[in-house]
């Protein structure tokens, strides 16, 4: 028999072209399977953690070894992103933290949409070398609506955060937004907001050099905003004063005020200091005595709501002292003088003498 017949066919029995083709898709196969294995991206894969624990505080960040790691990868802890992933190579990385408080967490590694590898509790982050502290914060909480505004009550507990001492009276809202270089009051719609004294647990970190103590990621300091999940909901609350925990003692105090004479001639008795913002539960001052008006000094007696510290009292988060500064804001007015004498209350035994 002839190996191809009068009809093309091999052996009688298969097209020649159909033959042709079919050795060379069979050569096809093992030529397409090593262009995928030589050209497909392999997978990203996490080995180890350097260093495996951190201690909390600013700028906190770890390396990240592995395997095929690229720059638009993705580090977590839990569910925490991270701040960047600056990439030296395929195989290492450097990863920066934004503020993830102490714990162990799992590292987890993402590309756009997409776990690719994890390293089970893999990092640690401990508490700060300074000791955790708590403070009062005095402030409001907003976005509340007339049902609300009676259920935020004294001794009202919010999870991981503290707990609310004392309660004023709901007004409008408004929120205080920073504008360099001070604050613009933007009212809110339909929503009322309540003054609160809070005893708020906070870390304590070193932020170039300054201590500052900071909860749910926010260093607490006046005008600061915090969202805080309570048992009404996710709220806003904004800190107006930041107070210790020694109780507030009335400290008479006499402050020279000096000034315009149309300014300090509108000192009067029973004129209240109201600070940088006005709620009813900050530490204020009270006029109690005020010389004649008629020039442009005026010697005022007043009553301090002030706390005991080692070596000084403090008054709204700044030393009260003789000669120091003493600044008196009301609706109407603000007046600045310097503090001729201080009359504090009796030192009991248990409280330091400043």
């Amino acid at each position: 028999m002839a190996i191809v017949d009068d009809r093309g066919r091999l052996f009688g029995r298969v097209n020649v072209i159909d033959a042709v083709l079919g050795v060379l898709i069979l050569g096809l196969i093992p030529l397409a399977y090593g262009a995928i294995v030589l050209f497909k991206t392999p997978p990203p894969v996490l080995t180890r953690v350097e260093p495996s624990a951190l201690t909390y505080g600013p700028n906190m960040r770890f390396t990240v070894r592995g395997e095929n790691l690229r720059p638009y990868l993705r580090v977590y802890l839990d569910n925490h992103q991270s701040k960047s992933f600056l990439i030296g190579d395929t195989t290492e990385a450097v990863v920066e933290l934004l503020d993830v408080l102490p714990g162990t967490y799992d590292v987890v590694l993402y590309d756009q949409a997409q776990e690719r590898s994890r390293l089970p509790r893999a990092l640690t982050i401990a508490p700060s070398a300074l000791p955790d502290a708590q403070l009062i914060a005095v402030g409001t909480f907003g976005n509340l609506t007339p049902e609300q505004v009676g259920k935020v009550t004294a001794g009202m507990t919010i999870d991981g955060i503290g707990s609310v001492t004392e309660v004023g009276q709901a007004t409008p809202q408004v929120t205080r937004v920073f504008v360099r270089p001070g604050h613009v009051e933007i009212p809110v719609a339909n929503a009322q907001m309540v003054p609160v004294r809070m005893r708020i647990g906070c870390y304590v970190r070193s932020n170039q050099g300054e201590p500052e103590c900071v909860t749910s990621s926010v260093s607490l300091q006046p005008s600061a905003l915090l969202f805080l999940d309570t048992p009404l909901g996710q709220l806003p609350f904004q800190v107006d004063q930041v107070l210790g925990l020694q109780a507030l003692e009335p400290v008479r105090l006499t402050v020279r005020f000096a000034g315009p004479p149309s300014v300090v001639a509108q000192i009067a008795v029973g004129d209240r200091d109201l600070g940088e913002v006005r709620n009813e539960l900050a530490a204020t001052a009270t006029v109690d005595a005020v010389t004649p008006a008629g020039g442009a000094v005026r010697d005022v007696s007043l009553t301090a709501q002030a706390q005991r510290g080692v070596t000084s009292w403090t008054y709204a988060m700044t030393p009260l002292r003789l000669g120091s500064s003493f600044t008196m804001r009301t609706a109407r007015y603000e007046v600045s003088g310097i503090v001729i004498a201080l009359t504090p209350p009796p030192v009991t035994p248990s409280s330091p003498k400043p």
